[in-house]
């Protein structure tokens, strides 16, 4: 119903004091950085989906811009996320011991040609951290990922400017007239 808050309903207060609950659980189970950056992503989520939500009713209000910000709006902040996931998971493979990774994996640790291929392993992308000249620790859909979620988070940033100078243009156009 119109005019009414949404915490009126006892299903939001249910969310809330759950979301509540669960924060208090991960404080008290891993301390307070991991319940910073639990909170923090939880907040991304809900920001998104409420600008994914926002978005789509636009589109059936027939409110093309709107539509469009709102959607773009959604797919920055998830783009931008699974690019850091992405990269952290290819960067961290090789763990803190190539050599013990290499023997977790059943495969052969070559010295030699990790010295003579160096360059190779600490470039920014793509990104490899390879046992020997046939067995690579980034997983295969690592480096396609990095590429797929950078060109998304590049078209949401270019669609929110691109809404945001039209919408700036309109309004000043009808301003003048």
């Amino acid at each position: 119903m119109p005019g009414r808050s949404s915490l009126n309903h006892p299903e939001k207060k249910l969310y809330i004091g759950g979301v509540a609950l669960m924060v208090l659980f991960v404080i008290l189970a891993f301390g307070w950085l991991f319940a910073v950056v639990t909170a923090v992503l939880l907040a991304a989520v809900f920001l998104v989906v409420t600008a994914a939500r926002r978005g789509a009713s636009a589109l059936r209000a027939r409110q093309r811009r709107s539509a469009c910000l709102m959607l773009a709006l959604a797919t920055v902040p998830v783009s931008l996320l699974a690019l850091l996931i992405s990269y952290c998971v290819g960067v961290f493979s090789g763990a803190l011991s190539v050599q013990k990774s290499c023997r977790v994996q059943q495969e052969h640790y070559d010295a030699a040609y990790r010295s003579q291929h160096a360059e190779e392993m600490d470039r920014w992308f793509p990104l490899h951290n390879k046992c020997n000249s046939d067995f690579d620790l980034v997983p295969a859909w690592v480096n396609p990922a990095l590429v797929i979620f950078a060109v998304l988070l590049a078209a949401g940033i270019i669609t929110v400017a691109v809404v945001a100078v039209t919408h700036f243009r309109t309004t000043r156009m009808r301003r003048n007239t």
